[in-house]
């Protein structure tokens, strides 16, 4: 029995590697009801950096799927994290990022809230019989900041943020990613996807020679990789010598040195990237912090999610170094979607049974253990009857407590 989340995984040899999930894992709506919950409701999620709400009164909305959350400064400095809906009639309360004036105003018939989720004032209040205001302040939902970073979980408990990365916090500290600010303009792109498939695709670097070979012009994967019993996992790339044949991707190595004195030495010249399985990518440059979210909204549809976060004072060198990596990385993300989306029509063709994995796929073998442990109706070859999925599940889960 694993203890501790941040206890590394190992594997001897790709042997040990059990058959990768079922083709029907992918294309099943009612099991993708059993992952939101285990996965995206009862996991933490990534809302963004402390940095975006500096005063009493700023905040940021996130969404998750269908449903939303906003991180709140309040009067006494304190963050909170609500659920981003009134508890009137179930309007959406706020949108994107912004501030409040004090009090927090539902758009739709008025209410408002005090900056700590407690109910504060009601539009004829005196239509409601027996009103209790008590009884009808915001939802709140369990938030910790993170090296800066803001993360939500909206039911359940366990390990802390902390826990889950064990010692790959360390990069996060080597970066000073505490002290960043958003950078540079952030992205969303829809993908005709499971959300599986695009974290499957995002945990292996076996595709990258030919699938991204304008990474693999710029990067070498080093040896220094791990996995943690808790869904993190990282690796390490450095930065080829040889300069590319691609203007945009040369002129990213020849600035790469001017930036790489604001890190400490054992990073310099190094990316790493960092998974939280199965919704959230790490990627730390000396120049930025990227981020890779995936936001299911159907079990066929995913919301890509790309954000960056850096130094507030950075050199011309640096300014055009991010802008590069923007463009590298928007053009990966553009093959990557193109990648998955077939994966996503061939695992529905009659009769496909998936091969077998490489050691280089070792990150997706243990994420779609994770996905069995979590979701054990996932373990089956094939999908139950229609309506049977989390009565199956269910059975699963109480012949394995």
């Amino acid at each position: 029995m694993i203890e501790s989340p941040a206890e590394p995984l190992t594997f001897e040899s790709p042997d040990e590697f059990g058959s990768p999930l079922s083709p029907w894992v992918y294309t099943s709506a009612e099991l993708f009801e059993l992952e939101y919950d285990a996965f995206f409701l009862r996991r933490w999620q990534f809302v963004g950096h402390v940095s975006q709400i500096p005063e009493p009164g700023d905040y940021m909305s996130a969404s998750i799927g269908r449903d939303s959350l906003f991180v709140i400064r309040g009067k006494d400095d304190m963050l909170r994290a609500f659920l981003n809906v009134c508890r009137h009639r179930g309007s959406r309360i706020v949108e994107g990022s912004g501030h409040c004036k004090g009090v927090i105003r539902c758009p739709y018939h008025g209410w408002t809230y005090q900056l700590d989720g407690g109910l504060l004032g009601v539009p004829k209040e005196d239509t409601f019989p027996d009103f209790d205001r008590s009884r009808y302040g915001l939802h709140e939902i369990q938030l910790e900041v993170y090296h800066g970073f803001a993360f939500v979980r909206v039911r359940g408990d366990g390990s802390a943020v902390g826990e889950w990365f064990g010692q790959v916090g360390r990069y996060f500290e080597l970066f000073d990613a505490a002290n960043h600010v958003p950078c540079l303009t952030e992205t969303c792109q829809v993908w005709g996807v499971n959300w599986k498939i695009a974290w499957d695709n995002y945990l292996e670097n076996y595709h990258i020679p030919v699938g991204h070979p304008g990474l693999n012009r710029l990067l070498i994967e080093s040896e220094e990789a791990q996995e943690l019993a808790s869904g993190v996992s990282y690796g390490v790339f450095e930065l080829r010598d040889k300069p590319s044949t691609v203007d945009i991707e040369r002129r990213y190595q020849e600035l790469c040195p001017t930036v790489q004195g604001s890190v400490p030495e054992d990073v310099r010249g190094k990316w790493v990237q960092i998974g939280v399985s199965g919704s959230l990518g790490i990627d730390l440059y000396a120049e930025a912090v990227d981020i890779f979210q995936l936001i299911p909204l159907s079990h066929e549809k995913t919301l890509v999610r790309a954000a960056y976060f850096g130094r507030s004072d950075p050199s011309d060198e640096e300014r055009e170094l991010r802008q590069l990596l923007f463009e590298i990385n928007d053009n990966v993300n553009d093959e990557d979607k193109t990648l998955c989306e077939r994966v996503q029509k061939g695992l529905q063709t009659t009769g496909y049974r998936p091969g077998p994995l490489s050691s280089e796929e070792s990150s997706v073998w243990y994420f779609h253990e994770m996905v069995r442990r979590l979701v054990p109706v996932a373990r089956l070859d094939a999908s139950p009857p229609v309506g049977q999925v989390a009565i199956e599940n269910s059975r699963m889960l109480q012949s394995s407590s």
